[in-house]
């Protein structure tokens, strides 16, 4: 008769309303959860990635050398080594010496899978979003307090340098890096140091150095200034005291296969 008609198209529409549900909600928060897995794999490699370099910095590992392969699961995302697309530029100067310029130009290494991406610039790790970017680990930049206003401010610039090389699709890609060669570049008291960084990262760099020299004792505005603009960060130092400024510079040949 006709409940049985009836019962079967309230059936026929439940089914149809649940499968246009699961098409709304259920697959893109799969995709969604894909997407998240897929970076946090990519930023765990990428700390593996660092500490790789760490290690060929700091000298050969028996049976190892001064070589490191670091793996990563590409998921549909791609790897690139971009040498040459930062800057950073480091003004000093002292009271007997005039200002003096030291000028890098660090490449990097980059995971990107859709609107996301991790990063490797400079000896630190980044998240990069579509509104920004999230320093991960911290660079070799160190600032300590050494008392009455004077501070002692370490910089190690870690140079990726090679060619350009990239690889992307499915499977596991692999980033091979090297020692290239490491130079002292300055060691002494200076009065002043300005730093400029160009870097898509720059927003970070700014939080990172605000941070830093905050904890390090000196004051914003009195003792230091954080700038940002048109994709650079300058920061300027000059507590009125002496910095002990060390600046060293390692460059790390790498390439993606």
């Amino acid at each position: 008769g006709v409940s049985p008609v009836i019962g079967m198209i309230l059936i026929l529409s439940i089914v149809v309303v649940s499968i246009g549900i699961i098409y709304t909600t259920g697959i893109p928060f799969i995709e969604s959860m894909k997407h998240t897995t897929q970076v946090s794999n990519a930023r765990n490699s990428f700390s593996v990635l660092q500490n790789d370099v760490l290690e060929i910095i700091n000298g050969p590992v028996t049976g190892v050398g001064m070589a490191r392969i670091t793996k990563v699961d590409m998921g549909g995302g791609s790897i690139s080594v971009e040498p040459q697309n930062t800057k950073i530029q480091i003004d000093y100067s002292g009271s007997n010496n005039p200002v003096t310029v030291v000028t890098a130009i660090p490449g990097t290494i980059s995971y990107k899978y859709k609107s996301r991406g991790v990063v490797f610039e400079n000896g630190a790790i980044f998240s990069r979003y579509s509104t920004g970017s999230f320093m991960e680990i911290d660079p070799m930049i160190y600032a300590s307090d050494l008392g009455s206003g004077n501070i002692g401010l370490m910089i190690h610039i870690i140079n990726v340098t090679g060619a350009n090389s990239s690889i992307g699709g499915e499977g596991t890609g692999k980033i091979r890096t090297s020692f290239n060669e490491r130079g002292n570049l300055y060691s002494g008291e200076v009065n002043s140091v300005n730093i400029t960084i160009s870097s898509q990262n720059n927003d970070s760099w700014g939080r990172y150095f605000n941070d830093t020299l905050s904890n390090a004792g000196l004051d914003y505005s009195s003792d230091f200034t954080v700038d940002q603009s048109g994709g650079n960060v300058e920061i300027k130092i000059s507590s009125g005291k002496y910095i002990q400024l060390s600046i060293y510079e390692t460059k790390i040949l790498a390439k993606v296969e």
